[in-house]
């Protein structure tokens, strides 16, 4: 069962590299993530309003899921946003890849939660495959502190940073039994409104796109990636923790690739290859971890 759905998870999140491509233009990028989720939220209300579930909480789930939806669905994807200002799109996988680092350390430190060292040596094996695949932009990159390689470098840690706080919020909520649809509803709607809060302080205008492509490609990402994306990848959280978990995001971009291969004739090195398998051998590292007792 959870292997199925790591494997929707990567699917759902390695097709939305191209989703996003079609929300790049005239609306900013802050405000497509404030429709995006905001759309991900109402299609979650409206589920569990025709399902008959809960939707009455007491205040300190609200609370719960404020500072969820805080650091899941909001601050990260402003610190990404700055970070992919400065960066290629290479380095932000790359970067964002060290999740699975920053989930083991923040767990440990800010949960409680001990260290599993085969998965850091997992996490450690598929960044290095990232690398190799996307060397040619590490290696073309102006790395000196009067770039803004530098800036974004430091912009997308703080991002991957607050993701990992919010997963391991995720899998703390659930060990706590909230319900995990009704949570991801509240947490993506607060998100939101915390961002359009955001947005209403800054110089950034609020727009829509009414063409085909942006409206298609928003409710892909609020469908595909955001309800069943998130859905299952936070349940994957519950079932074999946020550490194991967080291994997707490294194996993503290889699936986004893959995708490009069919749809874009994007075209393979060997070096490429090596990364790819080293990215497979650090998964099998990961996913078959022990538990600690």
């Amino acid at each position: 069962m959870n292997a199925l759905l790591y494997f929707v998870v990567l699917l759902a999140w390695g097709s939305s590299w191209f989703a996003i491509s079609f929300q790049l233009g005239d609306v900013a990028p802050q405000v497509s993530i404030v429709w995006r989720f905001l759309l991900a939220s109402i299609i979650l209300f409206t589920w569990c309003y025709l399902r008959g579930l809960k939707l009455s909480f007491p205040w300190r789930d609200h609370l719960s899921w404020l500072l969820l939806g805080f650091f899941l669905f909001c601050v990260n994807y402003i610190c990404a946003y700055f970070g992919t200002f400065y960066l290629a799109s290479g380095l932000v996988c790359l970067i964002f890849s060290t999740l699975t680092l920053f989930t083991v350390f923040n767990g440990f430190v800010f949960f409680k939660k001990p260290i599993r060292l085969p998965i850091l040596i997992g996490a450690v094996v598929g960044i290095a495959g990232l690398s190799v695949i996307f060397s040619n932009e590490i290696s073309s990159a102006d790395w000196s502190l009067e770039s803004g390689v530098v800036k974004g470098f430091l912009w997308m840690l703080l991002a991957t940073f607050f993701a990992s706080i919010g997963m391991l919020l995720s899998g703390q909520f659930q060990a706590r039994k909230m319900p995990l649809v009704q949570s991801n509803a509240f947490s993506m709607l607060y998100g939101s409104l915390i961002l359009v809060s955001y947005i209403a302080m800054s110089d950034v205008s609020f727009s829509f796109n009414t063409s085909y492509s942006y409206v298609l490609s928003l409710v892909y990402l609020a469908l595909i990636a955001s309800v069943i994306g998130f859905g299952v990848y936070l349940k994957l959280v519950g079932n074999i923790g946020a550490d194991k978990a967080s291994y997707v995001n490294i194996f993503t971009p290889t699936i986004a690739l893959l995708l490009s291969t069919l749809f874009e004739n994007y075209e393979w090195s060997w070096v490429g290859l090596i990364g790819v398998l080293l990215i497979i051998i650090g998964n099998i590292i990961v996913l078959y971890a022990k538990p600690v007792n």
